[in-house]
Formats: C-alpha cells, structure tokens, sequence
C-alpha cells in the first residue's frame, strides 16, 4: 500500500560572539520526504537550505595577546572587517529498488549551489601588486554527482555472501574572483569594503570512482569483509584574468592535473561469544588536494598550486567490541581499538597569512593511538557514557616550512619526530544522563583535550583544559505531539582555553579563544502524522 512519510525541520542561530567582531548569524531548512511505492520500491527525496549572511572573523591571537586579553580582538580584524558569508541549497532523490529476491538497485542522485565570500586582513601593499589576487575571496559554485550500485546475495559453502558493485559520478564547477579588500585613492582610502577586481577562473573538478564490495560469512563466528576502489579525479582551470603591463605581467594560469589511485580494504571478524566480536582491518588511502588548498601557490605566484600531490596511506584497526547484559535489565557496552595509519606525501599547512593559507607536501608522517568508548545503563532511565583517545602524530622524514608569506623557499626546518600540529594528544568524553521518556531529564557532561601544537616547528602550543556542561530539561507528550523545554550551561567553571588554533598562522596568530562561561535556553514542538 503506498505511503509517504515526511520530517520537516527549520532552525535559526544567532550569536553576538565570545569576542569583539565575532556576531553570526545561521538558518538552517532541512525535509525529508520518503515514498513507499509498493514492497519493492521506495523514494526518498531530501532538500535542505543553509544560510549564513554574515560571521564575523576576530582573527587568532598572538601568545602575548592571547595571556594579556584572551578575548580582544586583532587590529587588522577590524581595519579591514574580517567577515564571511555563505549560501548553500541542495536536493538529493534516492531511489532502491528491489529486482528479485537476491538482487537490488540503489540510486542516488544530488545537486547543489554554494556561494561564498571571504573578506580577509591581506595588507594592501601586498594586494596591489599585479600578482596578487587582491584581499576579497567570491566563489560560486555548483555541482552535482550520482551514485548507482547493485547489490547481490548469494551463497558460498553454507555461508551466506553479499556483494556490491558500483559506480560513482561527481562534479563541481567552481567561479572563483578575487578583489582588493579597500577602495579609493590613497590619500582617502577605505578598508574593508570589495575594490577592484584581481582574480577571475573558471574551475573544474570531476571524480569518478567504481568500486566492488563483498561481505561472506562462512560460518556463524566468522566474517570476512574485502572491497576495491578505483579513483580518478581531475582538475581543470581556465584563467579569466590576464594583466600585462610595463614592467609586471599576471599570465595566463590555465592548466590541469589529474590524479589515480586503486584502494583495497579488507577486514575479519570473529565472534567469539555472541557478546564479544573481535575485529581487524587493513587498507590504502587516497586523498587529493581540495580546491582550497590548491588555490594559492607559495612562491606568491598566480594561479592554482598544480604541484600539490595526493597524500597516500596504508592503516591497519584492530579491535574488540562487547555487550555485557547485568541485572535488573542493565547494559554495558565496551568497545577498545587500536590503530596506526602511515602517510605518504602528507598535505599539510606551509603558511597562512591574514586568513589566507598555502599547501605542500611534507614527506611521511604516522598517527598511531587507542580510542576506549564505554555506554553503561546502570539503572532506570540513568546512564553513563565514556570516549576517550590517546593519539601519537608525528612526522617522520625532515622537511623545510615557512613562518611568513610568499615563501620562494622554505627556511624553518622541522625535524623528524615533531608533533603534527592541530592535534590533540589524547582526549577524553565523559556523560552521566537521567533520560526518561517523558518528565523531567538532566544531564552533566565532561570533556578534557590535551595539549596542542600550533607548528610544525612545535615553537608553541594550546595548553590542555577540561570543561564541564549541565543540562536540565522536560519533556511532555501529548496525543501525536512532544513538546520540550531545556536550559543548559556550557563550560560552566568559566575555564579559560584556547578551543582551537590556527596552524602556522604567519604572524604568530595561532590562538582562537574559547566561550567562556554561556547559556542557552530552548524550546520545541513537533507533532507525528500517519
């Protein structure tokens, strides 16, 4: 009997911001419609909207900034008033399709618009040169992708074996400009407004990838899991914009470059108990440079980073996962993992100026650690939740980096051994719930990061914190409808930590101070139709 099933959903956001020149503002629209055409067929059709008509950027902080007046702002911030806009629409339509009794098809098709604009704290020195693309980033895009696989059951000995096949099509076509962020002479010139325009191409980018997965189970402690994955993306540029002067030339930059990648992945699984699995994997990895980090080349040069190469890895996981059932209808769950991932021609940051960052390839590097997660449900409607992380990631070949932008040559040497940037080295999680189904609920939540390096040359780093949230709500229902109101406080001590860094930020700007003591108070509504 056909039948359609829908969520509809739509939020809105708006912050004045821990710091000075921090506002922003968010909608979000998101619905779900999901059509049962008979028992072989079903539709789902999802659109959803995000808008973000103005987030202002304070910009890092430096070391002594950051340990004078965490929550200032920089100068420049506000002479050239850092901000960010973006726009986003897309839909997607799902479509599966069951064949016979063994066979099925799954269809996914997408679409979408994206538009971006970007004001940063370039110095205008810098942007009038016949080479720069100017201190303003506008970028349209659109794209678009389908996704169509098979999917077979056989049987193999006494074992049951799923297969799936498929092939994968997506595309982005990309606008980027470029302007000066400031208009006007000199002697009567204005900051932080779109001058003249210094950048114009036409970006491609296509991928397509077919793959082959299977999954048999020879008996009922065993599982085997393989797959392939074979990868080709380019990326294609043509150059709008050609300067030629006396004495200075912005040339035409047009050009490509593609890359290829073939991935396996295997993994066995065992059941030792039905309460206890226990799990290995191994694979290869492939990840290409984004559009973002092929956009600027180090040297101060035009056009797209074309050298930029694809970081590839090999990872192996190895793990156990368990389901205790105790008295009086209690749980535990536990589930501890070990993993190392080992990476060739590592992406990483070389400078990043003013909000603006250049890319290059850093040699090898290793990140191994545990994760530890634990769910207890130790009585009625209470709970207890953990995560936790230990993460070892270094680099392991030398290699040169920048601390200030264009970088003709790299001079700061980053030893074997240092600790890649941005990474915490352990961090933990940890919630205690009374959650029941209707009336009131309460929550106090833990969370700990460990210290973090803003370099490659480790020269500083963002201390480790812990902060704890509380939560208290009440939830009704009523015939179809439920209603909830909440009220929560986040980093509830007042700690004062740095929640995020900018790595390699060229003017020694690498802290981004987190929310000190807030609150929020909520409420919703939703009913549940037949």
């Amino acid at each position: 009997m056909p039948h359609v099933d829908y969520v509809v959903g739509t939020s809105h956001f708006e912050t004045g911001g821990p710091r000075p020149h921090s506002a922003a503002r968010r909608d979000l629209s998101n619905a779900k419609l999901r059509f049962v055409v008979d028992d072989d067929t079903r539709v789902t059709l999802i659109v959803n909207s995000v808008d973000l008509p103005r987030a202002e950027d304070p910009l890092g902080l430096t070391r002594a900034q950051y340990d004078r007046a965490p929550k200032s702002v920089d100068p420049s911030a506000l002479s050239f008033d850092t901000r960010k806009t973006f726009a986003q629409q897309q839909v997607g339509l799902v479509v599966e399709r069951a064949i016979g009794v063994a066979d099925a098809v799954h269809l996914v098709v997408y679409g979408g618009s994206r538009a971006t604009q970007q004001y940063q704290s370039i110095p205008v020195a810098t942007q009038i040169a016949v080479t720069s693309p100017g201190g303003v980033i506008d970028l349209d895009r659109r794209y678009a992708g389908v996704d169509l696989r098979y999917t077979y059951r056989a049987t193999i000995g006494d074992g049951p074996l799923d297969l799936i096949a498929g092939v994968t099509d997506d595309r982005l076509d990309e606008h980027r400009r470029g302007f000066e962020n400031f208009a006007g002479p000199p002697t009567d010139r204005v900051l932080g407004v779109q001058g003249a325009r210094r950048r114009d191409e036409d970006n491609d980018v296509r991928d397509i990838d077919e793959y082959l997965q299977g999954s048999w189970r020879p008996s009922p402690s065993w599982t085997l899991d393989a797959g392939v994955r074979r990868s080709f993306v380019r990326f294609a540029s043509k150059d709008r914009y050609v300067v030629t002067t006396s004495g200075a030339t912005n040339p035409d930059d047009s050009g490509g470059v593609g890359y290829r990648a073939t991935l396996p992945v295997v993994g066995l699984l065992y059941a030792a108990t039905p309460a206890v699995h226990l799990y290995a994997t191994a694979g290869k990895g492939f990840e290409t440079p984004t559009l973002n980090e092929l956009a600027y080349r180090p040297d101060g040069a035009t056009g797209l980073n074309l050298a930029l190469r694809p970081a590839r890895s090999d990872s192996v996981e190895a793990g156990v996962k368990t389901r205790l059932a105790l008295p009086d209808d209690t749980a535990l769950r536990v589930a501890v993992a070990l993993f190392e991932t080992r990476t060739r021609d590592e992406i990483v940051t070389l400078s990043n100026i003013g909000g603006r960052s250049t890319y290059t390839n850093a040699g090898r590097t290793r990140r191994g650690g545990i994760e530890l997660s634990a769910d207890w449900r130790f009585a009625a409607d209470w709970s207890l939740q953990f995560a936790g992380t230990v993460l070892d990631a270094r680099y392991r070949d030398p290699f040169a980096t920048c601390n200030a932008a264009p970088c003709v040559v790299p001079t700061v040497r980053v030893p074997v051994g240092n600790r890649i940037p941005g990474t915490a080295a352990n961090s933990a999680y940890l919630q205690l719930a009374y959650a029941p189904d209707q009336g009131w609920r309460a929550g106090l939540e833990a969370r700990r990061s460990g210290r973090v390096e803003v370099d490659d040359a480790n020269s500083d780093a963002a201390s480790s914190y812990a902060v704890l949230n509380a939560r208290i709500g009440y939830l009704l229902r009523v015939s179809r409808w439920t209603f909830e109101g909440f009220a929560r406080v986040d980093n509830a001590t007042g700690r004062r930590y740095a929640g995020s860094v900018i790595v390699n930020e060229g003017n020694g700007r690498y802290f981004e101070p987190a929310q000190g003591r807030a609150g929020l108070v909520g409420a919703t509504a939703s009913v549940a139709f037949d």
